[in-house]
């Protein structure tokens, strides 16, 4: 089996490095936003506003495919891993959401327990079903690890319990 050339799980732990997301909103057009996530039980995690019209609820409503890529672009420390699944609603779950927004803020506060626990938030989720890891330098020669089903995603987990 084809190995990425660094730990994909590792590096989506890396605290604070957000995710790049991408979907189509009901007209047609691209919608693109940087999002804080977490990794768990084989998922990405969100929180996204609902007041709003929001192409990502929307997605995750209809379990239509998003797009996601975290990278890092900070020579010689090029990495990327893209993905591309199913969004999904969750349930409001706000031990999720608070490891979700810990990843980001150092120092907790009462106005972030408050956006955590806000019922104008949604929790929603995607599956990486398809994606590739790719890793400069070293690309030259090297093939980008692929994967077309979540179970080749999983297979290189090398001791990660899960993506978390």
């Amino acid at each position: 089996m084809q190995h990425p050339g660094f730990d994909v799980f590792g590096f989506l732990a890396e605290p604070g490095r957000p995710a790049s997301v991408a979907t189509v909103t009901g007209r047609g057009a691209p919608a693109l936003a940087m999002m804080w996530f977490a990794v768990e039980d084989d998922r990405l995690w969100f929180h996204s506003h609902r007041g709003q019209p929001s192409p990502f609820l929307a997605a995750a409503r209809q379990n239509r495919d998003v797009a996601v890529m975290v990278a890092t672009f900070q020579p010689p420390d090029v990495r990327q891993v893209r993905m591309t699944g199913p969004a999904e609603l969750a349930a409001e779950d706000h031990d999720r959401v608070r490891r979700i927004y810990r990843r980001y803020v150092r120092d907790w506060t009462p106005a972030w327990e408050g956006q955590a626990t806000s019922a104008s938030y949604c929790l929603w989720s995607m599956t990486p079903r398809r994606g590739m890891a790719v890793t400069y330098p070293g690309l030259e020669g090297r093939p980008d690890f692929r994967w077309s089903e979540l179970t080749e995603l999983l297979a290189i987990r090398n001791g990660h319990e899960s993506f978390t």
